[in-house]
This record gives C-alpha cells, sequence and structure tokens, in this order.
C-alpha cells in the first residue's frame, strides 16, 4: 500500500510503549493522523489548537511518564508548538512530535502552508530527523523504520526530552474510501535501561567528604517525587540529621521536618543573623528551584563541596558550586550511602538551626492575615489549607507559584504539586492541567493568575469531559507581579505596559465551556464558596477570585516585612 510507511510509524509507537496521540486537524497531515485513530493500541485526541494541543500532550506525559506522540499539519502550525517542547525539554519530559511536509522540492517555491520546518525546534529538542518521502527501495524502508525507533529510544534515554520528526508526505495522503487499513510487522529496536552504580573508590571518596563536613544540607528542586525516593530519603534521614529544603514543586513536603519556608527567612539579607545556616557539604536533586532568596543565599555562601544527583551527565550548576556529579536516580543513592555510612550518628545541631527558623515562619503565617485586608495570598492560602486527598495541585507561573511556595504543603504526601518551571512562562498552565485531568482519574486543581487563564483559553476548545478539574482564578485585572518588582513598578507606564490591565471575568469562557462557574470577592465568600467546590460534579468548576492588585501588592510587602 502507497502508505504503508506512514502507518509503520503508528505501529512502531503503539510497540514502544506509547499509548496516546494528540492531533491537530490538517489535510496534510491526514496520512498521520488515520494511521493514529485506526490502531487499535493507540488512544487518540483531538486539540485543535497547535499551542494547546502540545501543552496537553505534555501534561499527559507527565502522568503516564512515557512519551506522548503530538501530530500537526505543515506550515505554521509547527510553530505553535515550539512553547510547549522547549518546556519540555527543560523538564525533561518525553514527546515525540511529528510535524507533517510538503516535499522538499517544494520547500522555497511559493506554495501553500509550507515553511522550513526541518530542525525547526533548534537546540530545544533531543534531536530531530526527516522522514523518507518516497520508500521506493527496501534501504530506504528501513531507514525509516530505524529513524523512528532511534527517535523513540532518544526520547526515553535519560535525560529524557522531546524529539522531533519531519515527515514529508506526498500526494495521494488519503486512503481510497474503501481501502482498509493494515499494519504491517514492523522491527522495533529496544534497549534495556542501564543499571548505574558507582565504584568502591567513588563511594569511599563521598564518604570521606561526609565525614570532614560538619553542616550538610539537601536541597530538592522541581521533580515529581515518588514514593519510593521519600521512603529512602526518610530512612537515610532517620540516622543522618540533615535539613532537606523542600521547594513547593520538589514534592518533598512529605519528608518529616522538611523545611518548607526558606523563601521567607532568606529574605532578610544579613549575613550575622545567618551565619549558622552556610553548609560544608550541598546535595541538590531535581532541577529548577523557585526561591531566590535560596539561590542568592547559596551563591554567596558557597559550600566547599557541592553534590548533584542525577541519572544523566547533562551539567547544570545552579548555584555556582558544583564539585560532583553523582549519576544514580536519587533514591538509589540515599538508600546506598545509607549503607555506606553504617548508620554513624550524626549532632542535630544544624538541623535545629534550620528547623528553627522554619517553625518561626509557620507560626507567623497562621497569625498574619489576621491583620490584613482580604487579598490573593489569603485566597491560596485557604485553597491550599483544604486540597482534598490524594489529588494535584497545578499552579501557574508569575504569583501563584510563588505565594504557595511561601505558605507550603506540609505533610501532605498525597498532593503532587506540577508547575511549568522548565522555562517558567504563563503560557500552558491551562493546557497542562487539563493534560493531566484527560489523562488519570485524580482531582486536578489548578491555581492561576488571570493574565495566564486568558492566555491559554483554548486549552478548553475541545469535546472531553473535564470533571476532576477545578480552577482557582487568582483576577486583579492586571499582571500584578510586576507592582512588586523593583524596577517596573517605579515606572509611570507601570499600568499600562507593565501590569496590561484588563477587564475580563471568566464568567463567558465557562458559559463557553460548560463549566460551573463561582465569583467571590471576600472571605466569607470564599470561605462559603469552598464548602462544595471540591465535591463532584459532571463537569470542570471556576472559582474566580477577585481583588485589587495595588492592595495586593501593599498585602505582599506587609508579609516580607513581618
Amino acid at each position: 500500500m502507497i502508505l504503508d510507511h506512514i502507518n509503520d510509524i503508528a505501529a512502531i509507537c503503539a510497540g514502544h510503549g506509547i499509548k496516546t496521540a494528540i492531533i491537530s486537524p490538517g489535510s496534510r497531515s491526514a496520512a498521520l493522523t488515520l494511521a493514529f485513530v485506526r490502531h487499535p493500541d493507540l488512544e487518540t485526541r483531538i486539540i485543535s489548537d497547535e499551542r494547546s494541543a502540545a501543552f496537553v500532550a505534555m501534561g499527559i506525559a507527565q502522568q503516564q511518564q512515557r512519551p506522548v506522540a503530538l501530530v500537526c499539519t505543515s506550515g505554521s502550525a509547527a510553530f505553535n508548538y515550539a512553547p510547549a517542547v522547549a518546556e519540555a525539554y527543560f523538564q525533561e519530559i518525553p514527546l515525540l512530535v511529528l510535524t507533517a511536509d510538503r516535499p522538499p522540492e517544494w520547500i522555497n517555491q511559493y506554495d501553500g502552508q509550507t515553511i522550513r520546518q526541518e530542525n525547526i525546534y533548534g537546540r530545544h529538542v533531543k534531536a530531530s530527523y526527516r522522514y523518507p518521502d518516497n520508500p521506493s527501495h527496501e534501504d530506504i524502508e528501513w531507514h525509516g523504520n530505524r529513524l523512528i525507533n532511534e527517535a523513540l529510544l532518544q526520547c526515553t534515554a535519560e535525560p529524557k526530552g522531546p524529539v522531533h520528526i519531519n515527515v514529508p508526505v506526498r500526494e495521494p495522503f488519503y486512503p481510497e474510501a474503501d481501502e482498509k487499513t493494515f499494519f504491517r510487522k514492523v522491527r522495533l529496536i529496544q534497549r534495556p535501561s542501564p543499571e548505574a552504580n558507582l565504584s568502591d573508590e567513588s563511594w569511599q571518596s563521598l564518604v570521606a567528604t561526609w565525614r570532614q563536613s560538619g553542616r550538610r544540607l539537601i536541597i530538592g528542586g522541581q521533580q515529581t517525587g515518588t514514593r519510593e525516593l521519600i521512603e529512602a530519603m526518610q530512612s537515610f534521614l532517620a540516622h543522618h540529621y540533615c535539613p532537606v529544603i523542600s521547594d513547593i514543586i520538589s514534592n518533598l513536603q512529605g519528608i518529616d521536618g522538611a523545611i518548607l519556608h526558606q523563601d521567607a527567612f532568606l529574605s532578610v539579607e544579613n549575613d550575622e543573623a545567618h551565619k549558622d545556616l552556610v553548609p560544608d557539604l550541598l546535595i541538590t536533586l531535581g532541577k529548577s528551584n523557585i526561591s531566590k532568596n535560596l539561590k542568592r543565599f547559596i551563591r554567596k555562601h558557597k559550600p566547599a563541596h557541592h553534590w548533584h544527583i542525577q541519572p544523566h551527565e547533562r551539567y547544570q550548576d545552579t548555584f555556582q558550586s558544583l564539585t560532583q556529579v553523582i549519576p544514580l536516580e536519587p533514591a538509589a543513592f540515599f538508600t546506598a550511602f545509607e549503607e555506606k555510612l553504617n548508620g554513624e550518628p550524626v549532632s542535630p545541631g544544624y538541623l535545629t538551626a534550620w528547623s528553627a527558623r522554619d517553625s518561626e515562619v509557620a507560626v507567623k503565617n497562621q497569625e498574619f492575615f489576621k491583620t490584613q485586608p482580604f487579598g490573593e495570598f489569603e485566597a491560596v492560602s485557604q485553597v491550599m489549607s483544604v486540597l482534598p486527598n490524594n489529588s494535584q495541585l497545578h499552579l501557574a507561573n508569575s504569583m501563584s507559584v510563588r505565594y504557595a511556595n511561601f505558605i507550603g504543603l506540609r505533610n501532605r504526601s498525597d498532593v503532587t504539586v506540577y508547575c511549568n518551571r522548565g522555562t517558567s512562562g504563563i503560557d500552558g498552565s491551562n493546557s497542562t492541567a487539563v493534560g493531566a485531568a484527560l489523562a488519570q482519574d485524580q482531582l486536578v486543581t489548578l491555581i492561576t493568575g488571570d493574565l495566564a487563564f486568558f492566555y491559554d483559553r483554548n486549552a478548553f476548545w475541545h469535546k472531553y469531559p473535564l470533571s476532576n478539574l477545578r480552577i482557582i482564578l487568582l483576577n486583579n485585572h492586571a499582571g500584578g507581579i510586576f507592582r512588586m518588582i523593583k524596577g517596573p513598578s517605579d515606572q509611570p507606564e507601570l499600568a499600562e505596559y507593565f501590569e496590561t490591565e484588563q477587564s475580563l471575568s471568566a464568567e463567558n469562557t465557562a458559559r463557553d465551556f460548560g463549566m460551573i462557574y463561582h465569583k467571590v470577592n471576600d472571605r466569607p465568600g470564599l470561605k462559603k464558596a469552598l464548602t462544595d467546590f471540591f465535591t463532584p460534579s459532571s463537569s470542570a468548576k471556576i472559582l474566580e477570585i477577585e481583588s485589587d492588585s495595588a492592595q495586593n501588592t501593599a498585602i505582599f510587602k506587609a508579609y516580607k516585612n513581618s
């Protein structure tokens, strides 16, 4: 059959364990679309807006922990994937990006819907391939098979990430009306996961460094935070009293005594007050950290030794102090290192210094909002205090994730936190949460600001029910973060050119997409609305919390000053 080589793409994807493809409609991509739709082992969903589609796919891939295929037509459609592809690259999330294209001889010939698609994502994918457009010889057919296999192995090799395959398609690219689709038996190239370990010499060096370092600090960056990791770290910490700093996106909040409020107490730049917090040995795991205050503190007071634990050879030096990359999964490292240290007791004094600061802020957090007018900071605190068990919390960028990081989630290992901190943009937060809601049955709560929400409204433009999605919309009718940043806040053009004031409400959006909508603007209203916000329903719910941008700024400044 003339389209067998296109059908093979879907068959190889299924053979490698891909479960889901997200498709945006198009003509040049018709053969690809039908190959995925007609394959019996693949689930397909249609998302019309390619920018939203890519973030939805990323949200699903986060949940499934396996690649999701993306299919779009030729031309500018492929460019609309770019923000999500970049986010997936820096979050190390596997995506297989399949962009249909015109045959190569028609590029730059004023032909319709034609742009230069090869290597379109530049260095924001792990690899780029061009699929053969005319498999007229068995070697070309072999070449196409090898490319798809190689792309999928690249997707899932550490560090995981997006891979792009540009697929030129010649006419005819629609099968005949009475033509049946058959999927040939395809060759699969497999690669077992490598069993990484360290040499005895390396372990001995780590043990020696540990023993000569009196103050040992662990910092968690963005990660999912598996049960295996939490248990391994908890066992390790039972014998070695290290402070563990848990950014809200590190998902280490379930660890007993985790430090949650470092962003608050390190906001005071006082070397004398913090001298007992300076580490000799820093151990980091995960990816990015939200807390600018924490990064500034460690960069200023560099430890003598800094180990970063990651199962690959990409080097990041966030704290400007890296001395050792440990190429292991963090859970495996803490389990093995506990055995190497052989239960050596450690004084809890350094942990006590961090815990005392953390406890002080926790007490102040409970009292602070009682002295302030109602605003979005308090609203985030109230919502986080009533999150359902065994649910997910998705956070948009700008102030939503920062508020949540100041508040923290203590002893909530049953709540998994997600945020698009690979590139930290406001685009795609709705769509990523939608992808998470589509991929599994847990309740998904998204806390977002107004600009991020309205920017990504097409996340809801599809036919799939979202009964497990809850959206908390903080609408201050502006990009309120710019009032809180020195620089833009001092400019006379603040309101028009930085805050971008807007008068929109989510009521029409809720009506357009069949969501349950409620709006509040004070404490009693929020308390009443939250009583049934998380109860089961047949559709998604939006709770819009309206507040004043200038007043939010005053409350946040009062918090930091306190």
